[in-house]
């Protein structure tokens, strides 16, 4: 057996014959690049050309699992989480989550999934912390006393309940990054998808985010996580099963505990499965 083979032999006590919440089939991402002056004014008839941010990429997430999707800059994993959320259709394939294909029943499928970005400037900064809930509840058509409440159980979930009339502009990058957290639970979603979650936090900050994440969220609800992350030990405090993507193409899908168990350590699983040809690995 080669060493190529003996990592890939975990797969199959990471499949599972339950029904996934989420099924990801041959799907390919494609985006049309934008002509230049020149190219537009000698050949305007001729087709765009198009990047592939993903392709035939296919993943099965059974529910309660922590997926860590790993891969260097621009390897297509927020495109993965993206399409998985119904912010983004695939060019090809198929994507069912929690029985809903994103593709017909786009809007059914994303009401089982909440997104937290790390990005600020997705928040208003001249608005309070229950402010922004209160407007980004209403988005999900939460209204009244039920959004009041939701609003209350969530500031105390992300403990912000000092801070929850503080103008978004005062906070620090770590209570930022729990509002974030706060914004997407406020709907109940199944599925949580955190997108690099503690990459502007400092140690401390992201050892309290990783705490709440795993005690208060997860714990707590059983909720299926899938975080893209550039950190090796947030993917082992935080998840159960990696999946390594690099150039559109996802490149193994492992249990940790079952990778650890074989001596083999997350760090030497990225780099191997980094240094495979596109056709050594199929993810089932």
């Amino acid at each position: 057996m080669t060493e190529t083979q003996e990592m890939n032999c975990p797969v199959s006590v990471c499949q599972s014959t339950e029904q996934p919440i989420i099924s990801v089939r041959d799907v390919t991402m494609a985006f049309p690049i934008a002509k230049r002056y020149r190219e537009l004014l000698l050949h305007p008839f001729r087709p765009r050309r198009v990047k592939t941010a993903l392709a035939g990429a296919s993943l099965r997430v059974q529910r309660g699992d922590r997926i860590a999707i790993m891969g260097p800059n621009g390897a297509g994993k927020t495109t993965l989480l993206k399409l998985i959320g119904g912010l983004l259709l695939p060019t090809e394939g198929d994507i069912v989550v929690n029985g809903f294909s994103t593709l017909v029943q786009n809007s059914a499928a994303r009401k089982s999934v909440g997104f937290v970005l790390n990005e600020e400037r997705s928040f208003f900064w001249r608005l309070t912390a229950v402010q922004n809930l209160e407007f980004f509840g209403a988005l999900d058509n939460l209204w009244g006393v039920d959004l009041r409440d939701r609003i209350r159980e969530l500031i105390h979930l992300v403990g912000l309940e000092e801070a929850d009339e503080q103008l978004f502009s005062t906070y620090s990058s770590g209570m930022k990054q729990r509002l974030a957290l706060a914004r997407g639970l406020i709907a109940e979603p199944e599925v949580l998808i955190l997108d690099e979650p503690t990459r502007a936090l400092d140690p401390i900050a992201c050892d309290e985010l990783t705490e709440l994440i795993m005690s208060r969220i997860h714990n707590g609800s059983r909720k299926t996580l899938l975080i893209a992350t550039h950190r090796l030990e947030e993917a082992m405090k935080l998840c159960n099963k990696v999946a390594i993507v690099d150039k559109g193409r996802l490149k193994a899908f492992d249990c940790i505990a079952d990778l650890t168990a074989d001596g083999i350590t997350l760090a030497q699983y990225y780099r191997r499965s980094l240094a495979m040809e596109k056709h050594d690995y199929v993810v089932a």
